[in-house]
């Protein structure tokens, strides 16, 4: 190991994390780290009627301000409400990834649980990192359990890739296709264009290039986390493009996360057309699927957005950091996407307090889930804690987020436009918010950071549906600490 006392550094972060009292800030429901900065979620797969959910999380990340090197923590479920914190499943520990257990996949192949993900070093000297001095190597680890991870094996280095991509090239994406396995990769060439490289093999562990997914036009400059999904006929390349230019209602994040309507074979003549938003809001970013056994696509992504001025949140001074959005469940509807949140999450609701607000309405608490249906035309605001509001403008057809006061933490305003308003659907969770605008048309996600727990909504005709939410149950099982 690189860093062999790293475990033990972990596993004492941890005990003093599980020490605190609780959190006013961290959430109930949604899935955040012990101890540290959460990012990326990876390898989502269901085994045996478990769904694992892996994710990028540096458990120092909070208590140091030299730079610490990320690894997979592992949660698993059976039903979405109770949780197991599993053991640690890769460090660093190897020369190919001593700088971070970076973004990837998971692949099952009978009773194996095969991870891939890209082992980040970065050497020492005077380097751009994306151009020189960065190795971005894929790497794979196995399980008969799915919990206990051995076998590293290395499968493919820069030296693998083609000579006008650039250092990043990385999130390996795995899928069976026609007989053979396809390993997905985002990347950035040295003409500072996003795209996707398609590998190809046999076997799973000796991988050729075999094509590059572009868009008739460039596309931001980085394509990270890419997935693929097939909804009702149509091909998705679900990815995080970096560097697109700015919109007043599109685009306004530090960087993107969506789909590209997708033509063609992968491994031949692919091609990536229109690009579709999953979110509206300040924090949604790396998004990944999971076809589940009954043949739902579902999603989880990291609330957060990397690089944003806001990235680093008020509660990493309370020792931890970031969240996973709320898993969504994608479907493809009237030519584009459409996201609605798991139905298994109605078994954290509590009993319905439902009330008219012609007169306007309010309520107290900061993990709950609140519907509206307003009625056609009607211009609707809701006040969020101090100085937080989600309002609409029914004659300028605009759904504004505003937190540009205290509790947004840096976050100004997102707007997007809407036809019309005729449900929405808001849970909020210690410092999470998400929004989802009739019945998944379109959703804002956030983190949110006020004092106050009240909820408002000036008068407007219409109802409400106010639901207290339970807390997950998450039972602990860290083996020798981490």
């Amino acid at each position: 190991m690189e860093n062999p006392t790293y475990p033990a550094q972990i596993a004492q972060a941890y005990a003093r994390m599980a020490e605190l009292p609780p959190d006013p800030w961290r959430p109930a429901y949604h899935l955040s780290p012990l101890s540290g900065t959460l990012a990326d979620p990876d390898g989502l797969c269901q085994v045996g009627g478990v769904y694992h959910i892996f994710y990028v999380t540096n458990p120092l990340g909070c208590l140091t301000t030299q730079r610490t090197s990320c690894v997979w923590g592992h949660y698993s479920t059976r039903d979405f409400v109770h949780y197991r914190r599993e053991t640690t499943a890769i460090f660093p520990d190897t020369a190919r990834d001593r700088d971070g257990v970076y973004s990837g996949s998971a692949l099952v192949d009978g009773d194996k649980l095969y991870l891939y993900y890209t082992g980040n070093v970065r050497h020492h000297g005077v380097f751009d990192y994306i151009h020189a001095g960065r190795e971005q190597n894929v790497l794979r680890v196995e399980s008969a359990d799915g919990v206990h991870f051995t076998n590293k094996t290395l499968l493919l280095t820069n030296e693998d890739f083609p000579d006008w991509a650039t250092c990043h090239v990385r999130d390996p994406q795995m899928l069976r296709q026609d007989g053979q396995v396809l390993m997905l990769l985002g990347a950035r060439t040295q003409a500072d264009e996003g795209c996707l490289l398609v590998y190809a093999s046999g076997d799973g562990v000796h991988f050729r290039h075999v094509h590059t997914v572009r868009t008739p036009e460039p596309f931001g400059y980085m394509w990270e986390c890419p997935d693929y999904a097939c909804l009702n006929g149509q091909q998705l390349l679900l990815c995080s493009p970096q560097g697109i230019p700015h919109q007043e209602y599109e685009y306004q994040n530090a960087h993107q996360c969506g789909c590209f309507e997708l033509s063609g074979r992968l491994d031949a003549g692919a091609a990536a057309g229109a690009f579709h938003s999953f979110d509206y809001g300040f924090d949604f970013y790396a998004v990944r699927s999971l076809r589940a056994a009954d043949g739902r696509t579902l999603l989880i992504a990291w609330m957060g957005m990397s690089e944003a001025d806001y990235g680093r949140t008020p509660a990493a001074g309370h020792g931890w950091d970031q969240v996973i959005a709320l898993p969504r469940e994608l479907t493809w509807e009237n030519g584009r996407p459409c996201q609605r949140p798991l139905r298994e999450l109605r078994a954290l609701r509590g009993e319905c307090q439902a009330a008219g607000c012609d007169a306007g309405a309010a309520w107290d608490s900061r993990r709950c889930e609140l519907v509206l249906h307003p009625q056609p035309g009607q211009d609707v605001s809701l006040h969020l804690f101090e100085d937080g509001l989600l309002s609409y403008d029914a004659a300028g057809k605009v759904l504004t987020l505003d937190l540009s006061g205290s509790c947004g933490a840096g976050r100004t305003v997102r707007r997007m436009k809407l036809d019309r308003l005729d449900t929405l659907d808001l849970f909020l969770d210690g410092s999470a918010l998400e929004a989802f605008v009739n019945d998944g048309e379109a959703v804002l996600a956030s983190r949110i950071f006020g004092q106050s727990s009240r909820v408002a909504a000036a008068p407007f005709a219409g109802r409400a549906e106010f639901y207290p939410m339970r807390p997950i149950v998450i039972e602990d099982c860290r083996e020798h600490g981490v």
